[in-house]
């Protein structure tokens, strides 16, 4: 079992969209300008506005551009957020920054504006062993990867998150618990027919009742499913 790095797990997402993705590769020139690497952090944290035209996305690394249903995927599986760069808490580290000069400096293409992947309290606290990824926002509708930091995520988080996708991840953990805890409980009649009729009774039971209160819980505590909140700076 190895833990997830979620730049890698959102590579496989946009390929299994996109298979017809070209792959490229271009050569980026470092520039260790002050000013420049100040210009763009303000970019990243909403500060400041640069009308500068873009230059054409043909210079841009395609494998790095990734469409909205891929990240929309990757957040809802291990349910996190991927909302504006300014709503982020911590500080951007100063090797995303030079990232972005890097790419613009090679290309003159300027980016206007950025979203981060992150997990929602990324959002809310400081928090540095969190896994966020910088993305810049393109006019094609797509978005660019630039810089991930943090840790892998743990590879059980995967499991952990099934639950909450969606209302069917939901109902079918709900079911499996309940078979689980059907099969382990003792025998407790002599003849087969009254055994299953006991054992099928236990397992819708189970199976409900831990759906109902997973959704209740969900409502008193103002949680929703991670398909309708991975873009989402409201809802929990």
């Amino acid at each position: 079992m190895q833990d997830i790095n979620l730049l890698e797990a959102l590579e496989k997402a946009q390929l299994e969209h996109n298979q017809g993705l070209v792959l490229s590769a271009a050569e980026y020139i470092l520039n260790h300008d002050a000013e420049t690497e100040q210009n763009i952090e303000s970019r990243i944290v909403g500060k400041s506005k640069n009308d500068q035209l873009h230059s054409p996305l043909h210079k841009l690394d395609a494998t790095k551009m990734f469409d909205e249903a891929s990240i929309e995927k990757l957040c809802t599986q291990y349910r996190l957020r991927f909302l504006d760069s300014k709503l982020f808490k911590d500080q951007v580290p100063a090797d995303a920054i030079r990232e972005v000069k890097r790419i613009e400096s090679s290309t003159g293409y300027v980016f206007k504006k950025f979203s981060i992947i992150a997990p929602e309290e990324r959002f809310n606290l400081v928090d540095s062993t969190k896994d966020p990824i910088l993305m810049a926002v393109l006019p094609n509708g797509k978005y660019y990867f630039i810089f991930q930091w943090g840790n892998d995520m743990e590879w059980y988080q995967r499991i952990l998150k099934y639950p909450f996708r969606h209302m069917g991840t939901l109902a079918t953990t709900s079911l499996l618990i309940g078979l689980l805890v059907t099969m382990i409980v003792p025998s407790q009649f002599g003849d087969w027919q009254s055994e299953f009729f006991f054992r099928f009774f236990m397992f819708t039971m189970t199976s409900c009742l831990l759906m109902t209160l997973a959704i209740i819980t969900g409502i008193m505590y103002s949680k929703d499913f991670s398909e309708n909140v991975w873009n989402s700076k409201f809802i929990k």
